[in-house]
């Protein structure tokens, strides 16, 4: 095969073909770098490009495929890593002035997971300075750029990691996700994208933005592929403070079993902006899509959404502000101006408003679990706009332009507040700007295996509405 066909693999494909020895993980790796030389220097998905220690893993598995030694699904796999990851001997720059020359000397434990599976980190991608926007437009490293319309943000904070998987650098991805910074660039850049349940993957050596709301996920390009990542970074990690000690199933297990009989709930209640109409469409004709699968879905209330947002901001804000307020103090202009702003207005949450939170997201968290009790899951739209320019980073909704950065957190943050997990799938593109939509599938903690079900499902019935590969120019 030639690297532009290997680079439309999924990891599925690329798995099945390296197990077979018709292909070698070295020509996989060599494929996916030619494609980022090509693109990235017009998309800036990648901060650094891990050439030597790519091709040297390759090289490896390779040597360990031909002596019949496939650790798993992934082996030989290439993927991106948000730079806000650790990785041995590769620099990570926290998307940060202070950090340009970091380079650590062990990685992260999720990257360590993935290469003890046999995938092999390429690069680090692009993201908003220490993950603390959700446009990618990075005032260090430069903007990022969505490979649908390369005037428009991918989204963020892992801008960089939704960019690459959907422009086909990459096959899969890891991002960070504290207010939505995966599903975000999921939904924007048209991928799969999970926050898996809070603790679900360790986020040993990753850079803390927020620590009770901090969670590492997958970015791919199929629902199958989003499971396959999943398995090999899940699990325990005693080091880790914030690690969760749940059971690991084969999270492919259910993908066919369809959703015949399941019963889905919506909550307008949970929707706290406006939806654009194109997204608002997609999202009634996803659930339509269910509904004729055989799932049957119904509208739930909710009586606490109100309280969501500003409790999750309250502590958002004091946890982003023990880990920065020092720092900041000691040189504020070594952060961008934005940040500066946040750090600032960070500073004014009080002790007692970071108590009264932690102990309502207890309660909202049983209320969340008892409203979903005797469903499947929950749907609703998975990110409220389009695309935004990158010059204003203003989207437009329904006709009125709205500032893109921190739009629609009771969507993608109620998520985080409640450690829920929750799966970003693509629901096509829009009709006029062809720029990508997408549908949110929210279950209990510890259930990615059903959202996945769900959205293979759904995946599976719509493949017509979406494109294989968007066209960079």
């Amino acid at each position: 095969m030639v690297g532009n066909d290997l680079c439309d693999l999924t990891i599925a494909e690329l798995g099945e073909k390296i197990a077979a020895k018709e292909v070698s993980p070295i020509e996989v790796v060599d494929a996916h770098l030619a494609c980022i030389e090509a693109l990235n220097p017009t998309l800036n998905a990648f901060i650094t490009v891990a050439h030597d220690r790519a091709r040297a893993e390759a090289k490896q598995a390779t040597e360990e495929v031909v002596a019949g030694n496939i650790r798993s699904p992934l082996h030989g796999i290439p993927i991106g890593v948000k730079d806000i990851i650790d990785s041995a001997g590769v620099r990570t720059t926290q998307g940060s002035s202070f950090f340009s020359d970091n380079v650590p000397t062990e990685d992260a434990c999720c990257v360590q997971r993935f290469r003890d599976a046999g995938a092999i980190m390429i690069g680090k991608c692009n993201t908003a300075e220490f993950a603390a926007e959700s446009a990618t437009k990075n005032e260090h490293y430069g903007a990022c750029r969505n490979p649908w319309d390369t005037s428009r943000v991918p989204s963020g904070s892992s801008g960089g990691s939704g960019s690459a998987v959907a422009a086909h650098m990459v096959p899969g991805a890891l991002g960070t996700d504290t207010g939505g910074s995966v599903r975000g660039p999921a939904a924007i850049c048209g991928t799969v994208g999970l926050k898996p349940t809070h603790g679900r993957i360790s986020v040993r050596g990753v850079f803390p933005n927020a620590t009770s709301l901090d969670h590492v996920g997958p970015l791919t390009r199929t629902v199958r592929d989003c499971a396959l990542l999943l398995q090999g970074l899940a699990g325990y990690d005693p080091d880790d403070p914030f690690s969760a000690d749940l059971p690991v199933p084969d999270f492919t297990a259910d993908l066919e079993k369809g959703v015949k009989g399941l019963k889905l709930a919506v909550c307008p209640d949970l929707i706290d902006v406006d939806i654009d109409k194109p997204i608002a469409d997609a999202f009634d004709a996803a659930v339509e899509v269910l509904r004729g699968l055989g799932a049957a879905v119904e509208e739930v209330k909710c009586s606490f959404a109100d309280e969501i947002n500003p409790h999750r901001r309250a502590i958002a804000d004091a946890e982003f502000f023990h880990v920065h307020g020092e720092r900041h103090a000691g040189n504020p202009i070594g952060y961008g101006g934005r940040l500066q702003e946040r750090i600032v207005n960070a500073e004014k949450t009080t002790l007692a408003m970071y108590i009264d939170a932690l102990n309502r997201r207890k309660a909202i968290k049983r209320m969340m679990a008892d409203m979903l009790r005797g469903y499947d899951c929950m749907l609703s739209p998975g990110y409220p706009c389009l695309a935004a320019p990158v010059d204003t980073v203003m989207a437009t909704v329904n006709g009125n332009e709205i500032d893109f950065v921190g739009l629609g957190r009771n969507l993608v943050g109620l998520q985080n507040f409640i450690g829920f997990p929750g799966l970003s799938v693509p629901t096509g593109r829009d009709p006029s700007l062809g720029l990508p939509m997408a549908i949110q599938i929210t279950t209990l903690p510890g259930d990615e295996g059903g959202g996945f079900r769900i959205g293979h499902a759904y995946e599976q019935s719509t493949l017509a509405l979406r494109g294989q590969r968007p066209r960079v120019n």
